[in-house]
């Protein structure tokens, strides 16, 4: 891989991308998706993978046939190409992209262990529903992503900050995505009413430029 500004005085070797993406006016497709995920919830028992607590859907959420999905979908695909042109320069491709999707709701006290989600390429989350957290606990319920170099915290540099965990506290209607390599969990919610969100992972094949 070509480094980006390699001959200028600072050189950031092995960045690490987190794409955020905002959709301001995303307040009725959050209304219909929130609307979707409760209903499935109550008939549907939950999946335990990564998550303590709360409930985790079936990992086929793009084919339950809401409308609402479709335009999920659409916002899926602009944050992969926006993705794919930062890295690769170019958003004039092919590919195949297989999606796989599933819904999250945590209550006060859930959270999910840090994981990575092998097999795929690109991996993501969708903000439908932030709650009601408690404004004197933060952060709260936020997505915390582990540094991916492994002797960073070997020793301690005098006078330079070692970076250990990576924490956003994301906003409804924001997206984001990252490699599916990069170790991520979810803090403790705290607080009334319910945290919703849509992950994803993306698998690229047959890509051609």
């Amino acid at each position: 891989m070509q480094l980006a500004n390699a001959d200028g005085p600072v050189v950031l070797a092995f960045p690490t991308p987190i794409y955020r993406h905002r959709w301001p006016e995303s307040a009725a497709l959050n209304d219909a998706l929130r609307a979707l995920i409760l209903a499935r919830r109550a008939t549907a028992s939950s999946t335990v993978r990564s998550n303590i607590g709360g409930w985790q859907s079936s990992h086929d959420l793009m084919s339950w046939g809401d409308p609402s999905l479709a335009t999920l979908g659409q916002y899926i695909n602009e944050a992969f190409g926006a993705a794919m042109e930062a890295e690769i320069g170019t958003r004039a491709f092919t590919c195949k992209l297989a999606v796989t999707a599933w819904a999250n709701v945590n209550g006060d006290g859930d959270y999910n262990r840090h994981h990575t989600h092998a097999s795929n390429h690109w991996s993501g989350v969708y903000y439908v529903d932030l709650g009601g957290p408690d404004p004197d606990i933060v952060p709260n319920g936020a997505i915390e992503f582990q540094d991916p170099r492994p002797a960073v915290g070997v020793y301690d540099l005098p006078g330079v900050q070692s970076v250990a965990t990576w924490t956003i506290q994301p906003e409804a209607g924001e997206m984001l995505l990252f490699p599916s390599w990069l170790r991520h969990g979810v803090l403790p919610f705290r607080g009334s009413g319910e945290r919703i969100s849509v992950a994803f992972n993306l698998r690229v094949g047959d890509l051609k430029r």
